[in-house]
């Protein structure tokens, strides 16, 4: 099925981030310093060019735009060795629980999610307010908690800003979904992703 919901927020860091009544929103937040300087020129690159094609044109020619930096931007975290400080298991766990806190809070409905070595793939809804602001609390307290847990390289634990998209429809839904499942087995961590221990498929 097919949604085309309202547009309710629209705002710009360096990504465009359109929010929609009643988003289901695939996130991807990576650690500080995640991603090379070469990688990050490139994205910023590329990043300003979707800028460009947001003030001029419609939002479905951003929306490849927008998809050439996730494939750009997986591609540098799935094979960079700088700040994987998600392979610590207890910071892997602390943010895991944040995440459960706020679906047994009734905050989030979490439709699956990936603790990877030096990101976070979560598809989710949001049940109060708008997509922003709980992202900025989560990242606010994951950050502070991980860092009285281990020294932050960049005296940073998150980037400050998080690749976002709206799924468009109950098959977009199902490719996000096997997305999140299959990076582990992708970025070479596992064979089988029901092994990747940090999913939301472990109960």
């Amino acid at each position: 099925m097919i949604r085309k919901p309202q547009t309710t927020g629209f705002w710009r860091g360096r990504l465009p981030h359109w929010e929609v009544e009643d988003g289901r929103y695939f996130v991807t937040i990576h650690l500080a310093g995640a991603i090379p300087a070469g990688g990050a020129q490139r994205i910023r690159e590329l990043s300003e060019n979707v800028q460009l094609k947001a003030e001029h044109d419609s939002q479905d020619k951003s929306l490849i735009l927008m998809r050439t930096i996730f494939r750009e931007m997986e591609d540098w975290l799935d094979r960079s060795e700088h700040n994987t400080l998600l392979k610590n298991s207890a910071v892997a766990e602390l943010v895991i629980a944040a995440i459960n806190h706020r679906v047994r809070t009734c905050r989030w409905i979490v439709y699956e999610f990936a603790v990877m070595p030096n990101h976070l793939h979560l598809f989710l809804s949001v049940l109060k307010g708008t997509l922003k602001e709980p992202l900025e609390d989560f990242k606010r307290w994951t950050g502070h908690q991980a860092g009285r847990l281990s020294s932050l390289p960049n005296g940073r634990f998150w980037q400050d800003e998080w690749f976002d998209h709206w799924s468009r429809s109950d098959e977009q839904d199902e490719r996000i979904v096997r997305y999140i499942q299959q990076n582990p087995v992708n970025a070479g961590l596992v064979s089988d992703y029901l092994d990747w221990p940090n999913g939301s498929w472990q109960k």
